[in-house]
């Protein structure tokens, strides 16, 4: 089964966050999924009341992340997740931090989901996290056993990490494509922090005719900028209630960085 890449990017969509509040089996779950959900379905909701285009689903309060979360963990984010994709008249992506690629397979294929991020997809990546190693050649082989027409986007040197072994872009832009990527993921070093036009404009170079997604930093003042150079926009913190990450997502903050996107 194919996904529609060429139309999802046709129109160099704003892909909004939906930042989970924590889940079962994290830390600082507060004992209500119920309130998870209801949180999840407002963000749901403003994204698609300002405009944006997509959405990705993420256990973002589930900190500190593990790469290996627990199985209520993954079961309550299938749940909400199969609850949001009734809901929405919106392309969805799913991330499970910190690179569970296999479950965010599951669940795609499950829920009905349109894509993946996968932060280390071909790179093996080192930070608070713990170690992980690159997960392209399981899950290639997941896809062929339980394929769907979801598209996976790879990140490229994902924030909040560092790499075990140094190795150009090209060689993993180069690696990704062989492994079969739908786009590629281009962030800064943290979350809310962006790369720069100029590390934009190679990066774009390098990938090709791979689409490239600015993957933080975004916000109404840069976004334009970017959006000559990239093929879509990942945006989180910017379009938050007072752009503080934590925070519901404000849709009148959406529907402005949407309209400085298109501008």
């Amino acid at each position: 089964m194919e996904s529609d890449k060429h139309a999802f990017f046709s129109t160099k969509p704003v892909i909004g966050m939906v930042h989970l509040l924590p889940l079962p089996g994290s830390p600082r779950f507060a004992g209500s999924l119920e309130r998870v959900f209801d949180q999840a379905a407002r963000d749901l909701e403003a994204l698609e009341r300002g405009g944006a285009d997509a959405a990705i689903v993420e256990n973002f309060g589930d900190v500190p992340y593990t790469t290996r979360p627990e199985l209520v963990t993954l079961l309550s984010m299938c749940s909400i997740a199969a609850r949001l994709r009734e809901r929405a008249g919106l392309p969805l992506g799913i991330n499970v931090q910190f690179n569970s690629a296999e479950a965010e397979w599951d669940m795609a294929l499950a829920c009905g989901f349109e894509f993946i991020r996968v932060e280390a997809f071909v790179e093996n990546r080192v930070g608070a996290f713990g170690t992980t190693m690159a997960v392209a050649p399981d899950l290639a082989r997941l896809r062929a056993r339980c394929p769907a027409p979801v598209m996976t986007f790879a990140d490229i040197s994902v924030k909040h990490s560092f790499p075990l072994v140094e190795q150009p872009i090209e060689a993993s832009v180069d690696a990704a494509v062989e492994a079969g990527v739908d786009a590629l993921v281009l962030t800064g070093a943290k979350t809310g922090s962006s790369p720069s036009l100029a590390d934009a404009k190679e990066f774009k170079a390098i990938a090709g005719d791979v689409p490239v997604v600015l993957g933080s930093g975004a916000n109404e003042s840069n976004v334009g900028a970017f959006m000559e150079l990239v093929d879509a926009v990942i945006v989180g913190s910017s379009i938050k209630v007072d752009g503080v990450v934590e925070n519901p997502v404000d849709a009148e903050r959406v529907a402005r960085f949407v309209e400085a996107a298109r501008g």
